[in-house]
């Protein structure tokens, strides 16, 4: 299988999680815990917002590229109908040519620094999505780890205590 292949494996993906957390209950229903606590949806909740907010400034980043590049394409061509007009000498079409070029040349660090403001903007919506959700996400995710050992430690007291029974 390819490494894009082996991605999309779920079955093989699963296997190799519950291989680095065993104490995670499996997807079957099967624990050697026995019955685990139910499933807590706050932490699924949070990566969706943060995934909610990553797509809303991606489709904006996406919307104004577009809407540079359109302003770029039309000035082509106008730049375009203006080579095409009909000349009486070449060296007017030369001219032309070289006036454009020169247009164009002179225009392009300014249309690729929109882009760059662009991209820039987007990094930094970004950068303070992460930073805003950070601290609240750590905070949450030691509170559960805790959580979480006092229930196996608490499981494991119980199955001992079957298995000396």
């Amino acid at each position: 299988m390819t490494p894009v292949a082996d991605f999309f494996d779920f079955n093989k993906n699963l296997q190799a999680f519950q291989k680095m957390y065993p104490g995670m209950p499996a997807m079957n229903g099967a624990s050697p815990f026995g019955a685990m606590p139910a499933f807590d949806a706050a932490p699924f909740k949070a990566v969706t917002d943060i995934m909610s907010k990553y797509r809303e400034v991606a489709v904006e980043a996406l919307n104004k590229n577009v809407e540079l590049t359109t302003a770029w394409m039309k000035d082509a061509a106008k730049d375009a109908t203006t080579l095409l007009t009909t000349e009486v000498q070449p060296q007017d079409y030369a001219k032309k040519a070289g006036e454009v070029a020169q247009a164009s040349f002179q225009d392009l660090p300014s249309r690729l620094f929109a882009y760059a403001e662009v991209a820039k903007k987007a990094q930094a919506e970004l950068m303070d999505t992460v930073i805003a959700v950070s601290p609240k996400m750590v905070e949450e995710a030691a509170e559960r780890t805790k959580t979480a050992t006092r229930t196996a430690s608490d499981a494991v007291k119980a199955v001992s205590k079957k298995a000396a029974a």
